[in-house]
């Protein structure tokens, strides 16, 4: 398993900086599937507490406005809570490595532009279907970590980034 760790410059302004994707080998068929990996479960203190920080800025120009309908601070703030510290990135990937590695491909983790534009949101918050999903590791026997981790799955987009129809 590859990971590419991209370092923060700044982890001061917000220290929930780190997004993670992944390459999975092979998820119910379809090879080389990108997740986005998130963290759940974030309290309503710690979304209160991001307000006036200024974390959420101008919605990006190239989003349609009809896209942008119903687009709050609030969802921009979400996003950022299922963002990663410093310290639960370095708890995770030695985890997932040692659990995981085998079907995994590669790691990226980066971190997330600040402000977020308006129109960001949570991916927790996305619908289930037939073609997209949840992967909760979080619910795995003997779980040690102190915080939830899920990743999100969809085999439409994965389809529609390789050329292949779903």
């Amino acid at each position: 398993m590859e990971i590419a760790f991209t370092k923060a410059a700044d982890e001061t302004q917000f220290p929930r900086i780190y997004g993670m994707d992944a390459i999975l080998k092979n998820f119910k068929g379809c090879p080389h599937l990108e997740i986005t990996l998130f963290r759940h479960g974030a309290h309503d203190e710690e979304l209160n507490a991001l307000y006036g920080k200024n974390l959420v800025g101008a919605p990006d120009p190239d989003v349609p406005a009809e896209v942008l309908s119903g687009a709050t601070e609030e969802g921009g703030l979400r996003f950022l809570l299922e963002n990663f510290t410093h310290e639960e990135v370095e708890q995770f990937l030695p985890y997932v490595e040692k659990r995981y590695g085998h079907l995994i491909e590669k790691i990226i983790v980066a971190p997330v532009e600040i402000p977020v534009p308006l129109g960001t949101g949570p991916l927790g918050m996305l619908p289930a279907s037939k073609n997209a999903g949840f992967i909760c590791f979080d619910k795995a026997e003997n779980y040690p970590l102190p915080f939830a981790v899920r990743a999100y799955f969809d085999f439409t987009l994965q389809a529609e980034l390789s050329g292949n129809q779903a």
